[in-house]
């Protein structure tokens, strides 16, 4: 059975684009730091907490979102995300792509498991706006290595399409 063709969001410039940052209020901070290193324009990106609701009269045609969600235990955090998506949708544009981070209760946030995990979204939102789905961007075996890692140590990062 053939998958119907997505559309592929064009090329994110991150100094340009408008993106929202969502998360639990202890990754917040992790997540501004780790998308200003990443060349994120500081006037362009707005933070807000998952459990904070947005103003609803605030409109904005944001390209990109990364939300991170701590998952205590056991639960999958995939609906919390689901939420959290459904909660800044109206801060974002229709097509806009949308990253998810879920990070175990266990798990401390080190600076190289920060590096490693703003390597992994910059690779996401190369892959979401490649041309193709046949011409993603390549993964070398230290990238690859560092995606192992980022697993053992209970950070997952997927793409949600809403």
């Amino acid at each position: 059975m053939a998958r119907t063709p997505r559309e592929r969001h064009e090329p994110i410039d991150l100094a340009t684009a408008e993106v929202v940052l969502a998360g639990t209020q202890e990754l917040l901070p992790v997540l501004r730091a780790s998308a200003v290193r990443a060349g994120v324009d500081a006037a362009r990106m707005r933070v807000v907490g998952v459990d904070d609701l947005p103003d609803p009269h605030d409109h904005a045609d944001a390209d990109l979102a990364v939300i991170a969600i701590r998952r205590p235990g056991d639960d999958p955090a995939f609906h919390r995300a689901q939420e959290a998506a459904e909660l800044i949708a109206p801060l974002l544009a229709p097509n806009a792509v949308r990253i998810v981070i879920t990070v175990s209760g266990v798990t401390r946030l080190a600076p190289r498991v920060e590096r490693t995990l703003t390597s992994e979204v910059l690779h996401q939102i190369g892959v979401a706006s490649a041309r193709s789905g046949f011409t993603r961007p390549f993964r070398s075996m230290r990238t690859r290595l560092g995606t192992a890692g980022l697993r053992a140590a209970g950070v997952r990062v997927f793409r949600i399409f809403v």
